[in-house]
């Protein structure tokens, strides 16, 4: 839905620990129930499986090309460094087989703008319509803010109407880019963050913490 990140290998260090707090259980308005948690290496097949069941339209969305992602692209987009970047993935079971339905992430650019992240967010064309993205993209504000970051931008393509009316809902301000109305900026800054537009609605987890919710059962 929004723009295609470039991500780049981090140098070597020891990784940070999965971040169990951010597990959610949640479900779609059809019932559906579904596990918010931070993408981890072992997803690569959920992931591979996920991208290849886009349609052209969603994929072109995502990436902004009709390109197809490379094995590395995959690798880089599951085995992330929580210090510097977060994705956080929808998974269901459906039919008996565990499927990701839904992905958001952000890369932290403070080389561009001190406390500012890129953004991206798509979701599977089966389960759109589902209230799905706001709920990724609620969650992943609510992570980027906890960890310190303070402005959160993207670009999508102007035709993309969907994005556009999400990203104004959730408080983003929007432009047409300078010198290429094909694509619109957005950017949401944190300064501007109203705690109540983040309450839990009544098909998240009554009102607790993160932290506090799925965690027994998010992992799988």
């Amino acid at each position: 839905m929004a723009n295609a990140l470039v991500l780049m290998p981090t140098p070597g260090s020891e990784r940070p620990a999965y971040p169990w707090h951010l597990i959610e259980q949640w479900a779609l308005r059809d019932g559906t129930p579904v596990t918010i948690r931070p993408i981890r290496a072992a997803d690569l097949l959920l992931e591979r499986a996920f991208v290849v069941g886009l349609s052209p339209s969603t994929r072109y969305q995502r990436l902004l090309s009709a390109r197809k992602l490379m094995p590395g692209e995959l690798k880089r987009l599951t085995d992330i460094d929580y210090r510097r970047e977060m994705a956080l993935v929808a998974i269901a079971t459906i039919d008996g087989v565990t499927q990701e339905l839904g992905v958001a992430r952000y890369v932290r650019d403070d080389e561009q703008e001190p406390g500012s992240a890129d953004f991206a967010i798509v979701v599977a064309d089966r389960w759109q319509g589902q209230g799905l993205g706001e709920k990724l993209m609620r969650s992943l504000l609510h992570a980027a803010v906890k960890d310190g970051i303070q402005v959160v931008g993207g670009i999508t393509l102007s035709t993309n109407a969907g994005m556009i009316g999400l990203a104004r809902k959730l408080g983003f301000t929007t432009r047409l880019e300078h010198g290429n109305a094909t694509v619109t900026d957005l950017r949401w800054e944190a300064a501007r963050f109203d705690p109540s537009a983040f309450v839990p609605s009544s098909r998240w987890d009554a009102l607790l913490p993160l932290g506090q919710r799925g965690v027994s059962g998010g992992a799988s």
